[in-house]
């Protein structure tokens, strides 16, 4: 046995602080789980099997990884209780036949797995939407402060973006080293056919729309990737160019009050296939799905609008005809200036957003009156949340140290 794999005893199954917040007052058995009631007068149910399946024993969980080390089919199917009681620590202990184990479980643990919501310590700041018309303004953080690495400032720009689909940051300096830097500050680059880093300014041989001079519509990028990047950041080197304002609407915002005024429209859009496709000499990708994208619970999770990538639909005639009416509505919202938020990038200003829920866009812009360089990379929803999951598993250990001056 290696000094990786040492059988050493857990007080919870994974790396994070639990404070006690409710006592366990009493654990009973019932057929094949228990009853657990707490001193606020919760009362959960919980199975035999789920019970032992996440007991902290060296044996259950790896003491280095905090990873199971054992699948369902290692615990007997003839598992039973053998003895049960609340410890004078609080601490849930269990005695399992036929494995003579003795499990031991932490009751801030314990309260957390078995809560509704499942985990309440996940609490990422809840979705914002955008007032349409919108009446607030652009709010700038502190991005000296992020970027020197200050993890209060870094959690609340990533509480904002989450919060609100829109980060700023302000005050960085203006060199190419900043983008990657403050990005990596919330974990990987995703990489895309326009490599880990791109620039965005007008070219004579663009493979993009974003690389002219045009005006782009508010739109998501990538939306023909079966699972588009959940976050773009854009940085500002260089803007002497005249014209080019930033536009940010809340597509989410958008859909709501396209559902207000018409289900069906919004029905089509979060039903019907449709099919994106690049346009380009070197890739050719093609995904195909609703224009308005629901998670498994129903939860709307992601606009999919590159308009301009649109590939050509085919189907009942009277589908396709609702669905234009409905996708042409839903741009016309987008596109009211009321429902805008607009700005002009300045050098060392950094734009960060939710890809699958702000949809962005610009005005059109001079190239003969001077240089507009941003410079960005992608990144992904779920590394912003693991990132702040990550500063708030911080913050509760400080708090536990200072309370007890011992870490639970």
């Amino acid at each position: 046995m290696n000094n990786s794999d040492k059988m050493v005893p857990l007080v919870v199954p994974d790396f994070d602080t639990y404070p006690v917040t409710h006592q366990l007052q009493r654990a009973t058995p019932i057929a094949q789980g228990i009853e657990l009631l707490w001193n606020d007068g919760l009362s959960n149910q919980v199975p035999v099997i789920w019970l032992r399946e996440f007991s902290p024993d060296p044996g259950t969980f790896h003491s280095v990884t905090r990873e199971q080390r054992i699948a369902l089919t290692d615990i007997p199917q003839d598992l039973s209780i053998a003895q049960m009681l609340i410890a004078e620590d609080g601490f849930l202990e269990v005695d399992w036949m036929p494995e003579d184990l003795h499990s031991r479980y932490h009751p801030g643990w314990l309260r957390c797995a078995v809560a509704d919501p499942n985990d309440p310590m996940d609490s990422l700041p809840d979705r914002k939407l955008w007032p349409l018309p919108v009446t607030v303004k652009p709010n700038w953080l502190d991005g000296a402060a992020v970027y020197r690495g200050d993890t209060d400032a870094l959690r609340i720009w990533l509480e904002t973006l989450l919060r609100d689909g829109i980060g700023l940051l302000d005050g960085l300096p203006a060199n190419r080293e900043v983008i990657p830097a403050v990005v990596e500050l919330i974990g990987p680059i995703r990489a895309s056919n326009f490599g880990d880093v791109f620039e965005v300014e007008s070219l004579p041989s663009a493979n993009s729309n974003a690389y002219t001079a045009l005006p782009l519509k508010v739109h998501s990028d990538l939306a023909t990737r079966e699972y588009i990047p959940g976050m773009q950041f854009l940085f500002c080197l260089e803007n002497e160019a005249t014209g080019g304002e930033s536009l940010l609407v809340d597509g989410f915002a958008a859909a709501q009050q396209l559902n207000s005024e018409s289900t069906e429209f919004f029905e089509v859009l979060a039903t019907l296939p449709v099919p994106f496709g690049t346009k380009d000499r070197e890739f050719d990708h093609r995904y195909c799905a609703p224009v308005l994208e629901h998670n498994a619970v129903g939860e709307l999770s992601s606009v999919r609008h590159t308009y301009w990538l649109r590939s050509p639909m085919s189907g009942d005639f009277s589908t396709l005809n609702t669905f234009y009416a409905a996708y042409r509505r839903f741009q016309e919202i987008c596109d009211d200036p009321d429902n805008q938020l607009r700005f002009r990038l300045q050098p060392g200003q950094l734009m960060a957003f939710d890809n699958r829920r702000v949809l962005h866009g610009r005005d059109a812009f001079d190239p003969e009156s001077g240089r507009r360089l941003l410079r960005g990379c992608y990144g992904e929803r779920e590394e912003v949340e693991s990132r702040l999951r990550i500063l708030y598993r911080a913050l509760r250990a400080q708090e536990q140290t200072q309370q007890t001056g011992v870490r639970a």
